[in-house]
């Protein structure tokens, strides 16, 4: 049984870290991406699963649910098994005012703490990957 448990808290903290790391991502990408033109937008994020419009701009929304991370070890002396997950989802929205990036806005589920917005990063992280190397450019 302690082996069970041995492997369990490394595997848990691990997860808790990938998380951070993929909420802090979401966050920089709230920065970095203002200016972002449209067209550079959809290149790298999508399609968007909705569109609307109002007096404040154009607002595109993308909803992702990512496939649960997590650990599972059997405890054969409790007859079941004990498991962390990270399950979560996430509604990235986009501001555009003239065709350019004006906000980004994130409305996030997370069961794991400090990782409010992780599973928003994949929206983001193509567009940074593209604003890094100088492939799209932020006006």
């Amino acid at each position: 049984m302690r082996l069970a448990f041995a492997w369990l808290l490394p595997s848990a903290l691990a997860l808790g870290a990938c998380s951070a790391r993929d909420s802090a991502v979401a966050e920089d990408g709230r920065e970095r991406l203002v200016g972002l033109r449209a067209d550079d937008l959809r290149l790298c994020a999508g399609v968007p699963n909705l569109t609307a419009q109002s007096a404040g701009g154009e607002f595109w929304t993308y909803d992702r649910t990512p496939p649960a991370a997590g650990v599972s070890a059997p405890v054969p002396v409790i007859g079941g098994s004990l498991s962390v997950s990270a399950g979560s989802s996430c509604r990235v929205t986009f501001q555009l005012v003239d065709g350019k990036v004006t906000r980004i806005g994130y409305s996030a589920a997370s069961d794991l703490p400090m990782s409010q917005n992780s599973a928003c990063a994949p929206v983001v992280q193509g567009c940074l990957r593209l604003v890094d190397t100088n492939e799209v450019r932020r006006e």
